[in-house]
């Protein structure tokens, strides 16, 4: 149950007609209006650092102004750390007397055991792949980054502050469908790739990689970031993963995005910045 704790707090860390303006601000920042209302889109990094504030001011008054903050989901509601437990085992475990060791090949077994220990590896090895890749990516990530700097933490706990009223985009068990819809072949590809990096990267190189992404997300480059955020998943092999965390949950987006323009006026959408960039974003699907 202790590993089960912790890989549930990595996996919640991860239309009318329009005129678009990207606001020359620091962060991936758009502003996109109606007739009837007015939608500010900010993208999110989920962990973050200090120095990633303070934020521009122009994204600081527009949520002030806005009646309703839109995220992917409220990652403070405990009742969402219930859903994710109950949900991972239900869908994220293997039926008793199964494990990874059964699905994996032998090559991808031992670099699970090298990068996790064989203590570790013996505890989580009932796990299936797309949770195993949530806990490994996620535990690089906190050892340079936190989550209480993330943007998302941040402006949801600015809305409690203010009685701002939250609303999420999509539920637990949809975010968590992403990716355990994921064929169980791609999640092994996606998995076995992850760990040949980790095998190469020194702490350095990690730290390294952090730190581009948050120079490319406070400086809004918008090119750099869906490099260092969307690079790997277009080449050969990821296209399947890149459908189902990205594009199909940015249709989804859009969709709840689109709904909520008939109830509110001014809306401040805070979601992952790689929804606001590639192909098929987000923002250009509230454009077309």
């Amino acid at each position: 149950m202790r590993y089960l704790k912790k890989i549930v707090f990595y996996l919640l860390i991860f239309i009318l007609l329009l005129n678009f303006i990207f606001c020359q601000t620091k962060g991936v920042f758009y502003e996109i209006s109606s007739d009837d209302s007015r939608v500010y889109t900010l993208g999110s990094i989920h962990l973050g650092t200090p120095d990633l504030y303070p934020l521009d001011p122009i994204i600081e008054k527009a949520f002030e102004k806005s009646e309703v903050l839109a995220v992917e989901l409220d990652i403070t509601d405990p009742k969402n750390v219930f859903k994710a437990q109950a949900y991972i085992l239900k869908k994220g475990l293997y039926k008793k007397g199964d494990s990874i060791e059964n699905h994996a090949d032998p090559e991808l077994v031992k670099d699970l055991k090298e990068v996790l220990g064989e203590e570790n590896f013996e505890k989580i090895k009932f796990y299936k792949p797309w949770v195993l890749l949530f806990q490994i990516s996620s535990s690089l990530a906190y050892n340079t980054l936190d989550v209480k700097y993330g943007i998302d933490f941040y402006f949801i706990n600015k809305a409690e502050e203010s009685d701002k009223k939250i609303v999420a985009l999509e539920t637990v068990e949809e975010q968590l469908d992403a990716f355990s819809e994921i064929p169980e072949e791609d999640q092994l590809k996606i998995l076995k790739s992850n760990l040949e990096e980790l095998k190469d990267l020194k702490d350095k190189k990690i730290e390294e990689y952090y730190s581009e992404l948050l120079n490319a997300y406070k400086n809004g480059d918008k090119e750099k970031l869906e490099e260092l955020l969307l690079g790997d998943l277009k080449k050969e092999g990821y296209d399947v993963f890149y459908q189902y965390v990205y594009i199909k949950r940015n249709f989804r987006f859009a969709e709840r995005i689109k709904s909520l323009m008939k109830d509110y006026k001014s809306i401040f959408v805070v979601i992952g910045a790689g929804h606001l960039i590639g192909e098929e974003n987000v923002v250009k699907l509230l454009q077309n």
